[in-house]
């Protein structure tokens, strides 16, 4: 074995991927690997932010992180992009500023934005990372290469270190897309959650079926300490979470409108909707569900409070899976078949507005909750994070990383 010590990186684009890698980064930390976390495209364009418990797990952990485009800064472009970048960060946090000067500003980044030198950026980020001759794990979601920060970095990784994907949702309907090699680089390993992830990434030579790590339960107790929201209980009402999604991705918008607006009205509910966090979480709440539009609450923290988890899409889904909560899924709104469907019980699967409502009225909390065709999903091996780590020691005690 070499004596040189081992690095972790995690690149992520977007919070859907930040929420897939960070368990990983906090489970190599537990392993005294130093970790740094970078943040890509949609941080960047600050279309999102890191969540406050993740922000302050980093913290915690000791684990680095920086924008990409921070890492080096060259040219003029870039100089100039990093500044206002900073302005527009500090002044979306001042309540007192009129939105309309912040979207105006927002709006000046983005459009420098596009005149970028990804290749450069990625490549001047590589070559940091890669600097003191350690060896490194790269962790990212899925090397796409259309991302162009992303793939720059991961091409100017490639051969120089073990780049290893961990994908952005668990794995739960089949990705036609997968089958488009160019659209895809190749990382060296993919940790993939079950084996139909496995048959269907069929680009990549080395697969290890892991499970999903951020639903594990370590996982789950460790962002529980991070939450300081209480639950408090609200009397004899059924509390039903709504994970909604895009227009595109809902097969008929106006209907699924109107059925939240009757959701709302039902005296014997206390509704929360939780917007998608890409695409909707700045769009403005609908006429007359705005109590109800929850866009601050996270997920784990919405689902802990709930009873009943309703959805067509969302893949925070199996969030309800791990606190097992009762779950109900409206296929008469989604645009994809699931691969869990055909094990799903029947009170689950719901084909209209009067079988949702009888379900809802037949709801008893001492009912058992019957998951079993998501946890095959996520847990088809077991415990992720036993199973990651357990891969982790082998690899680094055994074979060579490049």
């Amino acid at each position: 074995m070499s004596n040189l010590e081992t690095k972790a990186i995690f690149y992520a684009y977007s919070n859907n991927a930040l929420d897939q890698l960070a368990p990983y980064a906090v489970l190599c930390k537990e392993k005294k690997i130093p970790c740094t976390v970078i943040y890509g495209e949609d941080f960047v364009k600050q279309k999102v932010r890191p969540r406050n418990n993740i922000i302050q797990i980093f913290k915690d952990y000791n684990i680095k992180t920086h924008i990409i485009t921070n890492i080096k800064k060259e040219g003029l472009t870039q100089i100039i992009f990093c500044y206002i970048w900073h302005i527009v960060y500090m002044i979306e946090s001042y309540q007192f500023i009129p939105n309309f000067f912040k979207n105006k500003i927002k709006g000046l980044t983005n459009k420098i934005f596009l005149f970028l030198d990804g290749e450069l950026i990625g490549k001047n980020a590589a070559i940091r990372i890669l600097k003191d001759q350690e060896k490194v794990l790269v962790f990212t979601d899925n090397w796409d290469l259309r991302k162009k920060f992303q793939n720059s970095f991961l091409s100017n990784i490639k051969g120089k270190a073990t780049i290893i994907s961990t994908n952005q949702v668990p794995y739960h309907f089949h990705n036609p897309a997968w089958q488009e090699p160019n659209k895809w680089g190749k990382e060296d390993i993919a940790f993939v959650a079950n084996h139909w992830e496995a048959a269907d990434k069929t680009f990549i030579d080395r697969k290890v079926v892991i499970g999903n790590l951020r639903y594990s339960k370590k996982w789950s107790s460790i962002l529980d300490d991070y939450n300081v929201e209480k639950i408090t209980k609200s009397g004899s009402k059924k509390k039903v979470l709504v994970l909604t999604h895009t227009e595109s991705h809902t097969s008929d918008w106006e209907r699924m409108l109107k059925l939240l607006h009757e959701l709302n009205q039902k005296e014997d509910i206390s509704l929360c909707i939780l917007p998608h966090i890409r695409g909707m979480i700045n769009m403005k709440p609908p006429k007359g569900l705005e109590k109800v539009w929850d866009k601050t609450t996270t997920l784990d923290v919405a689902v802990k409070k709930s009873d009943i988890i309703i959805f067509w899409e969302s893949s925070g889904i199996f969030e309800a899976v791990l606190r097992n909560k009762k779950i109900i899924f409206l296929s008469f709104l989604t645009l994809r078949k699931f691969i869990w469907e055909n094990n799903a019980s029947k009170n689950m699967m719901i084909k209209n507005e009067k079988e949702l409502f009888e379900e809802l009225n037949n709801y008893n909390k001492n009912d058992v909750i019957d998951n079993y065709c998501f946890e095959e999903i996520i847990w088809s091996k077991g415990d992720p994070w036993l199973n990651a780590s357990n891969f982790l020691d082998k690899f680094l005690g055994s074979e060579p990383l490049n």
